[in-house]
């Protein structure tokens, strides 16, 4: 199958999850599409699309969610589709709300898989900002780790069922 992993990272963590995602997908033909370099993909080659990101302040940045909404929508209701999110709320509830704040209620309900995989803190390539930010918020001025692998195996187990 052909497969597209559509990804949007500040930092690298997403496109460090959707490599693991591709490394999973054995079989498939994988390309990875980096939306801030390359923000108009053609897509009509793939058979299945898997789109992430990461959370920044309880959800996806503002030109992902664009690049849902304006661009593909009506080409992902015709494709197998995966969504999966990198962020690091522990809360499942809470999990729960980004991924509605963050993909079109239409795109969700049509959605083969759905996946939180948690994410990292890497406070070493943060900017000034944001390592104040995250040592308010999270009390911390180390980095963080915290990857879901069993979240990403699970992903990727119903994309390929």
């Amino acid at each position: 199958m052909k497969t597209a992993i559509l990804y949007f990272s500040k930092y690298g963590t997403t496109r460090k999850v959707a490599g693991m995602i591709q490394s999973r997908l054995k079989g498939d033909e994988v390309t990875m599409i980096d939306l801030k370099e390359e923000q108009s993909p053609d897509l009509s080659y793939y058979d299945r699309i898997i789109v992430g990101s990461s959370v920044y302040v309880g959800s996806a940045k503002k030109k992902f969610k664009e690049f849902c909404l304006a661009n593909y929508l009506p080409l992902f209701a015709i494709k197998e589709v995966g969504l999966f999110l990198c962020g690091m709320e522990p809360d499942e509830f809470k999990q729960q709300e980004e991924m509605e704040r963050s993909f079109p209620e239409e795109l969700r309900r049509h959605s083969k898989a759905r996946g939180f995989m948690g994410g990292e803190l890497l406070m070493e390539k943060m900017n000034f900002l944001d390592r104040v930010i995250v040592k308010k918020v999270m009390k911390t001025t180390e980095s963080v780790y915290n990857i879901n692998e069993k979240a990403i195996d699970q992903f990727v187990e119903k994309m390929l069922s």
